[in-house]
């Protein structure tokens, strides 16, 4: 026989005799164990997702990225800790004990770590207290690694069920961060996900009743600690206040402290938070803002339009949005889509334009049911106007389901960029300005009907500009003749981008130019087809129309001014990254979670406690056990990389399908984690020979998977785009669920593989190391999607599961 290597007959005698040695736990430990994993997992995805849109209100959304990143760090630093710390297995008498205290510290850091964020933040300004807010969410993710890689460690045998309620646990807890922000609110959510983890220490603590256990005093008062901090906000004894508006960067700040204003209502919901901002010296004028950017003002309206108010009349004159309503022919104002109505604004605009039915689809409930509330200020604006009907719904998705043809489609300030995911930025963006969404509303548009967009400065502009020339060349008109169905408006505060569905009249055209320089707006930032002022009109988008430069030279020398206008679609959704190359929080954030992984990799081998394993308990049949400790750092690894690669990705694509994000967000971790959950208490029935084999034949099925969502989900989707959102929703869990079933099986095998040839003191390590993989994985999706797109993240999704088939295959026999 070879030396370091064992017959298979020894290898089943020596697992029989340790397994003697484990004991079991009996039917009521083994509940309330899974009772109280399913309670901690809950509580902390739904940390997770409520954490994610308390930061979005601090913070501007590149701040809570990195902020978020870091900090989920703590999940892989807590098994470290275990791992380097607390190398000895607890005794199975002290087990549920010491189990118990962690969860009692997990619990009560949630709370505490948002009491002392808001406190933080009312007396520091928003980028000074980032470092405090770092540190104090590191806090609840660390010990919850600690938690868990205890708990594997622990109880490796059953880990198919460990892992099974973990991810049940969570997929149920996504449901209820979405339940809890729309009933409670963003501080108060906090407390009762506090009191939900101190439960799960309560069951701990009851789970093992012997002589000398003391662990049961201590989770007591924490859960009645939890209990009282939820009982005092929820019953209005205590309620903090998050100190919005003290980052610069929001545009809350502006508006709450150089003009004095006054939030007078304020609405929560898992989309996020609405605003109401009053003004002592502007009586006439309201702000709406979610999440304290994307302001949107509200004017006093006596709801007369024939005779309107005159901080509306002054609109007219002073807003460049108007200015394409002056142009339009009677026969084109016979109906208008406004997307993001916001508080009313862009109605108005039109009702005074003589438009005779408008549309409006507003994304956010909240800030439709504020306007609806205050209809006594607006006039009714969303209520009281037979002419106006108002859809809840995400813009793009209902362009795409609409038959009906309109006349104007109008975007006014469409600002997309504040966070609305786990990971802060993935999902910062939409699908409302891409090249795809520019087919569509040319799509939706009437043969002579006109996109309206109002825009911030000459970037967005100049995107737009790229993504509607590429649109146009898509069917089949070049930039040249492109350049004659559009026209841009300058003014001191705004810029207005208009694209007709087929090219301008010259006289038309003439007019709306002389138009524009008698309402004193800047002829120099703006353009006009057919006019030969050259010296007047912007120079580089004359010589686009005149054929001397092309798309890919404006790009070019905008590029070289440090900017990005380069087309972006469906595909890579980034319209407001106007920086090149990757944003630098972006990059930070990506090269220090690769450095931390490689660390938390090498550095157990490093420092000789990666071959701590007692040869004599290294029982493989082949391999040595360097070449083993290889495999499972792979297969953590790519576990980790590779499900928030998929998870990030494949939320894009049930976006536009599905319609909110909140909702795709919710029917994604449902349909992934409840079907991982099973796969995994599935993956349990496998017996000792087939354990690499199952992770082979696994992983190889689920790059089958993937590669078959590549190339028929957006098939599907298309086609099936017209059902209602009832059979959508059942369509989009039927695809995601035996996906999931899959995903879940590698993890809690690996887990079990390591038990069986005796290195379960390697599993905190091999935590740590699926916990940094995931957050490198989550920064990497973005990476990948900016310079690629998702659907190549979903491929290099499909290669880490390749990966680990290869590996397990060439070895499983």
């Amino acid at each position: 026989m070879m030396p370091g290597r064992i017959s298979p007959r020894l290898f089943f005698i020596k697992r029989r005799d340790r397994m003697k040695k484990d004991s079991p736990l009996r039917r009521r430990e083994s509940w309330v164990l899974l009772s109280a994993i399913f309670f901690f997992s809950l509580s902390l995805i739904a940390f997770e997702i409520t954490l994610s849109r308390f930061l979005s209100v601090l913070l501007s959304y590149h701040y809570v990225f990195f902020i978020f990143s870091l900090t989920l760090l703590g999940l892989g630093w807590g098994g470290m800790f275990i791992f380097f710390f607390r190398p000895q297995i607890p005794k199975e008498e002290s087990r549920f004990g010491i189990l118990s205290f962690w969860t009692s510290l997990f619990s009560l850091s949630i709370p505490l770590s948002i009491l002392m964020m808001v406190e933080i933040g009312s007396i520091q300004d928003g980028l000074m207290a980032i470092p405090f807010y770092g540190f104090l969410l590191f806090i609840p993710f660390f010990l919850a690694g600690i938690f868990l890689a205890d708990l594997y460690r622990i109880f490796p045998i059953i880990s198919s069920r460990i892992y099974g309620l973990d991810l049940l646990g969570a997929a149920v807890g996504s449901f209820v961060a979405v339940f809890l922000l729309d009933a409670f609110g963003g501080i108060s959510t906090h407390f009762i996900l506090g009191v939900l983890a101190s439960l799960a220490a309560v069951l701990l603590a009851m789970g093992k009743m012997g002589r000398g256990y003391q662990g049961r005093i201590f989770s007591i008062l924490c859960f009645l600690t939890s209990l009282a901090l939820a009982a005092t906000t929820l019953m209005g004894f205590y309620r903090p206040e998050i100190p919005i508006g003290r980052d610069p960067g929001k545009e809350i700040h502006d508006a709450l402290f150089p003009f004095g204003g006054k939030i007078i209502e304020t609405r929560w919901s898992a989309f996020g938070r609405t605003d109401l901002i009053k003004y002592e010296r502007y009586p006439d004028h309201m702000d709406l803002y979610i999440d304290g950017t994307a302001g949107s003002p509200m004017y006093r309206f006596s709801g007369n339009i024939e005779q309107p108010d005159p901080a509306i009349h002054h609109l007219k004159g002073n807003f460049p949005g108007y200015f394409p309503f002056l142009r339009l022919r009677e026969e084109e104002k016979n109906n208008a889509l406004i997307i993001g109505p916001g508080g009313g604004r862009d109605i108005l605009l039109a009702l005074m334009a003589g438009v005779k039915e408008i549309t409006a689809v507003e994304v956010n409930k909240d800030l439709v049911d504020i306007v609806s509330r205050y209809s006594w200020f607006n006039g009714g604006i969303y209520k009281d106007f037979e002419k106006v009907k108002i859809v809840v719904d995400e813009g793009r998705h209902f362009v795409k389901r609409q038959r009906e043809k309109y006349d104007v489609i109008f975007l006014s300030l469409p600002v997309t960029n504040t966070s609305r995911s786990l990971e802060g930025y993935a999902l910062t963006e939409n699908f409302l300005l891409t090249t795809d969404s520019m087919i569509d509303y040319l799509d939706t548009l009437t043969e002579e009907g006109q996109l309206v967009v109002v825009g911030h400065n000459d970037a967005e502009i100049l995107r737009l500009l790229s993504i509607s020339l590429h649109a146009l060349k898509k069917k089949g008109i070049d930039h040249v003749k492109g350049m004659t169905q559009l026209y841009v408006v300058s003014s001191d505060e705004y810029l207005v981008f208009v694209l007709k569905n087929k090219p301008f009249e010259s006289q038309g055209i003439g007019d709306a130019y002389q138009a524009m320089i008698e309402m004193g707006y800047e002829s120099r930032s703006s353009y006009f087809p057919y006019v030969k002022e050259y010296e007047r009109l912007n120079p580089a988008l004359k010589a686009l129309e005149a054929g001397k430069i092309n798309l890919n030279d404006l790009e070019n020398r905008v590029g070289e001014r440090g900017y990005d206008i380069r087309e972006v679609t469906d595909n890579n959704p980034f319209f407001y990254k106007l920086e090149k190359g990757i944003p630098k929080v972006i990059t930070i954030a990506f090269w220090s979670s690769m450095l931390l992984l490689l660390l938390i990799a090498i550095l157990p081998i490093i420092s000789g406690r990666g071959s701590c394993i007692e040869k004599e308990r290294f029982m493989k049949p082949k391999g040595s056990l360097r070449q083993y400790l290889f495999k499972c750092v792979l297969l953590f690894s790519m576990i980790g990389i590779g499900f928030m690669l998929l998870e990030i990705s494949l939320t894009q694509n049930f976006i536009l399908f599905l319609g909110q994000p909140v909702l795709s967000l919710s029917i994604l971790l449902i349909s992934l984690l409840g079907g991982a959950g099973v796969g995994s208490i599935w993956s349990g029935r496998l017996n000792l020979v087939k354990l690499e084999r199952g992770i082979s034949r696994t992983s190889f099925c689920i790059v089958l998977l993937l590669m078959g969502y590549i190339l028929f989900l957006p098939f599907i989707f298309e086609e099936l785009l017209g059902l209602d959102l009832a059979f959508r929703i059942f369509l989009s869990i039927s695809i995601l669920v035996p996906l999931g079933f899959l995903m879940g099986i590698p993890f809690p095998v690996g887990i079990r593989m390591l038990k069986e040839m005796g290195m379960e003191g390697l599993i905190p390590w091999m935590w740590g190391i699926n916990g940094v993989s995931s957050v490198f994985g989550s920064v990497s999706a973005v990476v990948i999607a900016i310079h690629l797109g998702f659907t190549e993240a979903l491929l290099i999704c499909a290669g880490c599961y390749f990966l680990i088939f290869l590996v397990f295959y060439n070895r499983s026999g």
